[in-house]
């Protein structure tokens, strides 16, 4: 019967192997039960060396040696050079894919190709130890230099000997390993090993370790019973002293561009049955050439962390012993450190911190982002901390700590601590019990979104400039649905109806006061204030943002209710603020919204009008620019700066920081000037285009989706979906004519008064204009087919400069071709290459393409046009 066997084994280190085979010994039955090929079906597993394990070992290994520190020379200022070392060959704590490089630590899950393994054949009568230590020894060497592979399942092709033989197995890891050679297999293997000088050479050489087997269930790796069936891992242990470098406390920037250590012994002799090395001699010169920037105010960050480490044979290090460090300030400079004495031990980590502040021997601290940045999509970077301190008397204990971040851009330097999970960065571990070994962390960032920077738009960085702005936006101005902002601040107004108070403070009933003009209930509305209509059961509950154009133009957890319910407030931040557009609300306990407000954002002056004349000799002021314009502009993704400090908790502890950087993109992304869209009679705007083409423009930190629905609804429903657009031939039921003119019953082109209501869209002192105030854009007055009729000057060029007085006269005005939201689709259309404008007149507006004027066109109120307000 075939049986599969599995082999535990502790480590060995690589070395280049005499082959000598017998497998024909093997398959010879030799009137003995045969066994299955033997096999390694468990695997490979790695032991690491930490201090919990060797606790139960020798009392050699209880104890770190002594932390201390030395003083280099080389610099024209003094620069120190602080030693510690700690059991365990330090490894990142991942599920990455076997190694491909070398310089790397090895754990069981990115072991090697392939190892080599040495097998002996022995009676079962004797033991190994016995077997090898009498004169005259008989054992037979089975297969030598046996390329084990991942590929074939770690499986060979050799049998069992039978159940009156044991078995004794060597192996050491990688195959072939650079710098191993003279395996000698007589007895107890050994083999000499030269340590590669340049470190992506050196390999973190593995050897089995001895293990005698007790048999059912035991494997072991020496007297492991003929007939041996039960599946085990063969386990590696680690031969060489892992040696690191980290920032100190304190260090100076500029660039590491080569680290070196010199005059230490480089050859030994690795003996199986000792475990340990011998013959240590030949003085040697080992260099890494990496660059390792050194960023101002980073410390404890340790550089070669999971690859490029110096792999070295343990040794105390001998007399005139280096390292040199080459660095680059705008200068070359190499400091040198002599560590004579300094104690490598087999399966430890040697950590040598460099710095240009002498510190303490106790507390240890390091912190390790994986190498890498992240890219402006986002993604997690993992961070190791190291955080303990070791007694007088070497022991190790972990210490706890804590961590916080701050991040900053190209543009802006952050100064906001952080200590928890934010949108920025959604996975955050903000303490930790402490380690010897290293606490494996994430560190997650969102994506980037696209920002306005300064220094590419003039309107960005006049508003940035701006003083404080913060106020009572309604302080001595009437109320209304479109609060106008100039500079960052935070601001404040009253939860009133859209102009339902005048500048004075007085009530504007005339504003309200009929049927069309209700709640977010349906009932008619009958005070100014949102909380006091309807007998007081409007209770104000919260207050949210329900999108903007731009990203944190607004910030988000601004946005809430003064203690008193009675205003909503808001804050835009100066490293934040740009041209843009707003909704925000208030809700009441039920989370449905009452009312709704547009915050605008732009440098153009609400003092600039522009008059225009029309047939009938009637002025207007428009504003400067049409109501929620932004001109265009080009956003880039910041690259931003994580700043990362851990902290221990102890009194005398120390602080560490490092680094991560999240790229920006290659692109960019650009805006063509673009306006908010409006349903005719609503008072919320709809989403613009972006200015270029039939695209929406992006929108950031909603708490609702912009959405289209097909079907009119009642004014109510309207008024809780500030973010929905309802497309039919008319988005309300209610379909009334005084929506945006109090009080007006006609439909006709005309130039009455316009009585501005609470569902007007228009800023504080503005109005919507009245419906014949584009006659004068045509000759004629009325609608016109062709060019030669058109009040214009040039021609049609994304939109007409229209005559401000008939007959070709007075200044121009441009009118800019928006496009539009469809009436049935709601989509984005024709954007550039046609305008509609709105007038108080019942869907009533301005039409005009680059061949046709239409200054008195009616349309159907569920279109989406821009808005340009008049001075009342």
């Amino acid at each position: 019967m075939k049986t599969v066997f599995a082999l535990k084994l502790v480590i060995i280190v690589a070395i280049t192997c005499i082959f000598t085979a017998c497998a024909d010994y093997l398959s010879d039955n030799n009137n003995e039960t045969v066994n299955g090929k033997i096999g390694l079906p468990g695997g490979v597993n790695i032991l690491n060396t930490n201090l919990s394990q060797a606790k139960s070992r020798g009392g050699n290994e209880l104890t770190a040696p002594d932390i201390h520190t030395r003083t280099a020379v080389g610099g024209k200022n003094p620069f120190y050079l602080r030693y510690t070392t700690t059991p365990g060959i330090m490894t990142k704590n991942s599920n990455s894919a076997k190694t491909s490089t070398r310089g790397v630590a090895i754990t069981t899950n990115s072991f090697y190709d392939s190892y080599s393994l040495y097998s002996y054949v022995y009676s079962e009568d004797t033991p190994w130890s016995s077997t090898v230590s009498t004169l005259g020894f008989t054992y037979t060497k089975t297969y030598f230099d046996e390329e084990v592979k991942l590929s074939k399942a770690w499986g060979t092709n050799e049998y069992w000997p039978g159940n009156r033989k044991k078995c004794a197995f060597f192996a050491y890891a990688p195959y072939h390993a650079k710098g191993l050679s003279k395996f000698n297999s007589d007895k107890w293997p050994s083999f000499h090993y030269s340590v590669p000088t340049e470190v992506t050479e050196q390999n973190d050489l593995l050897v089995t370790k001895n293990d005698i087997s007790t048999g059912n269930g035991d494997y072991g790796n020496i007297d492991v019973p003929g007939n041996f069936n039960i599946p085990d891992s063969i386990t590696f242990d680690h031969a060489c002293t892992a040696i690191r470098f980290a920032l100190g406390d304190q260090m100076a920037p500029g660039i590491i561009k080569k680290i070196r250590i010199g005059n230490v012994y480089g050859t030994g002799n690795y003996n199986y049955e000792t475990e340990n090395w011998s013959n240590v001699d030949t003085l040697k010169t080992f260099t890494l050439t990496q660059d390792f920037e050194i960023k101002e105010g980073e410390h404890n960050k340790l550089l070669n962390n999971y690859d490029n480490i110096f792999m070295m044979i343990p040794q105390t290090v001998p007399k005139d012993a280096t390292i040199e460090i080459t660095i680059d300030d705008g200068s070359v400079h190499t400091i040198t450190a002599y560590i004579d004495k300094d104690e490598w031990k087999k399966g430890y980590t040697v950590t040598y911190y460099l710095s240009t502040a002498k510190v303490g021997s106790s507390y240890v601290l390091s912190i390790a982002p994986s190498s890498g940045n992240i890219a402006y999509t986002g993604g997690t970077k993992a961070v190791t901390i190291n955080s303990y301190k070791q007694t007088y008397y070497g022991t190790l204990t972990p210490v706890p700590w804590t961590a916080s971040y701050t991040y900053d851009d190209a543009n802006e330097i952050g100064t906001t601590v952080y200590n928890a999970s934010t949108a920025i960065v959604p996975a955050f571990t903000a303490s930790g019990t402490g380690s010897t070994t290293g606490e494996s962390t994430n560190f997650q960032v969102a994506s980037q979104v696209a920002r306005s920077k300064s220094w590419r738009s003039v309107h960005t960085q006049t508003l940035r400039n701006a003083a404080d702005g913060s106020c009572n936006l309604a302080a001595g101005k009437e109320t209304a649905n479109c609060y106008v902002i100039q500079a960052p601040g935070t601001y404040t107004f009253p939860l009133v109806y859209g102009n339902a108070l005048n500048s004075d403070g007085s009530i504007n009933t005339n504003s309200y006061n009929s049927a069309t003009f209700v709640d977010h209930n349906g009932i008619q509305i009958n005070s100014p204030y949102i909380y006091s209509t309807n007998n007081n059961a409007n209770i104000p509950y919260d207050a949210c943002l329900v999108w903007q154009d731009a990203p944190q133009l607004v910030k988000p957890s601004s946005v809430q209710l003064t203690s008193d319910k009675h205003n909503i407030q808001f804050t835009i931040d100066r490293k934040n603020i740009c041209q843009g557009n707003c909704v925000i609300a208030v809700r009441d306990q039920n989370q449905n919204i009452m009312w709704s407000w547009h915050i605008w954002v732009t440098d153009h002056s609400m003092s600039n009008t522009k008059s225009v004349i029309n047939q009938d000799g009637i002025i207007s002021k428009l504003m400067e620019v049409p109501l929620g314009w932004c001109d265009e502009d080009v956003r880039v993704y910041d690259p931003r700066t994580f700043h990362i400090t851990v902290k221990q908790s102890e009194t005398g502890g120390q602080t560490a920081t490092a680094n991560v950087l999240q790229l920006t993109a290659d692109s960019t992304y650009s805006y063509g000037i673009n306006a908010p869209f409006y349903q005719w009679g609503r008072k919320d705007p709809m989403l613009p285009s972006n200015g270029i083409g039939n695209v929406d423009k992006p929108y950031y930190d909603n708490q609702y989706t912009f959405t289209i629905v097909g079907d009119g609804v009642a004014t109510n429903v309207a008024i809780m979906h500030p973010n929905i657009m309802y497309v039919s031939n008319s988005w309300s039921s209610n379909n009334s004519l005084e929506f945006w003119n109090k009080g007006n019953s006609v439909s006709t082109y005309n130039n009455n008064q316009v009585y501005k209501t609470i569902y007007s869209p228009s800023p504080t002192g503005f109005v919507e204009p009245k419906s014949a105030i584009f006659t004068g854009f045509t000759y004629s007055g009325a609608n016109s087919g062709s060019v030669s009729g058109f009040n214009v000057s040039g021609s049609f060029n994304k939109g007409w400069n229209f005559y401000s007085q008939p007959n070709s006269s007075g200044t121009t005005i441009l009118f800019y071709a928006f496009g539009w939201r469809s009436w049935n689709s709601g989509q984005v259309g024709l954007v550039n290459n046609r305008g509609n404008y709105w007038s108080s007149g019942p869907a009533r507006d301005l039409y005009f393409d680059s061949g046709n004027v239409w200054p008195q066109y009616g349309d159907l109120r569920s279109y989406g046009f821009t808005s340009w307000s008049v001075l009342e």
